[in-house]
């Protein structure tokens, strides 16, 4: 029963998320802005932080600690979104050499995968989840029978599943095109490199000039033969990393991902 509710809580914190998420990003860029990592209304990385503040509260509650001090849940949520934070990216980069995102640009940030300002603001968050959110999400779900909730939350983790495999999917066959695309553009570099006679300043420009060129044009051919829904998965991701473990260098930014996508988003016919 404990655990059907939590889950029925981590879906609706999902949702939760994903609306500011999706909000505040549309406000900053001026353009709709379909954020998180499934296809569906969820931000999981939210729907995952506010259900654990919210499940540490109560068992601090009933176990007696019911006076749990402001600074203590701050912390606790301030610690615990830089956790949680770095080793979503983290796994979620090794998995797909993909990023959702980036705090490089933002002070004290760790590897671009968490930064105290965003800490800072997930540590007051969850100060709103436990004195304001939580109990009204409480309140709202606590007139439901526990049969009903044990129905909705096996229905709610089979629409999650069901996305989260879709969505996989669709990002690991990508990025296995990735790790052909660049031995593509890799060869293709080789061959032009060896028609260059004099290695001057000139030639090294040349030489970056072709492989931006080259690599948008395989980018793009290999997202027109996509799907309309495939597209929209890469749409929502930040960038790209390169498959060489030597080297950090982006190869394919979400700038380049998205000139690409919305080309053909509109339509979603193939070209």
């Amino acid at each position: 029963m404990w655990i059907s509710k939590y889950f029925v809580y981590f879906v609706i914190f999902s949702v939760m998320g994903w609306i500011y998420e999706s909000a505040f990003c549309t406000i900053k860029t001026g353009k709709w802005q379909n954020r998180g990592f499934l296809y569906g209304p969820l931000c999981p990385i939210y729907g995952v932080g506010a259900t654990a503040i919210t499940f540490i509260v109560d068992q601090a509650e009933a176990h007696g600690l019911s006076d749990m001090a402001g600074w203590q849940i701050f912390l606790i949520a301030f610690f615990g979104s830089i956790v949680l934070e770095y080793v979503t990216s983290y796994v979620l980069e090794k998995l797909f050499h993909a990023y959702w995102w980036d705090y490089s640009d933002v002070p004290l940030n760790i590897n671009g995968r968490v930064c105290l300002p965003a800490s800072i603001g997930f540590g007051i968050a969850g100060l709103i989840v436990v004195y304001g959110i939580a109990p009204f999400t409480k309140q709202m779900v606590g007139w439901i029978p526990p049969s009903w909730m044990e129905f909705l939350s096996l229905i709610m983790m089979a629409v999650v599943a069901a996305d989260t495999t879709l969505t996989v999917s669709v990002l690991t066959h990508f990025e296995q095109n990735v790790i052909a695309l660049e031995s593509t553009v890799n060869q293709h570099m080789e061959e032009f490199v060896s028609t260059i006679q004099e290695k001057t300043q000139e030639a090294s420009a040349n030489f970056a000039e072709e492989r931006a060129r080259f690599s948008r044009e395989n980018l793009e051919r290999s997202i027109q033969n996509m799907e309309k829904t495939h597209r929209l998965a890469l749409k929502r991701v930040q960038g790209f990393r390169s498959t060489d473990k030597e080297k950090e260098k982006r190869v394919y930014s979400r700038e380049m991902v998205l000139e690409s996508i919305k080309k053909y988003i509109s339509t979603g016919r193939r070209s």
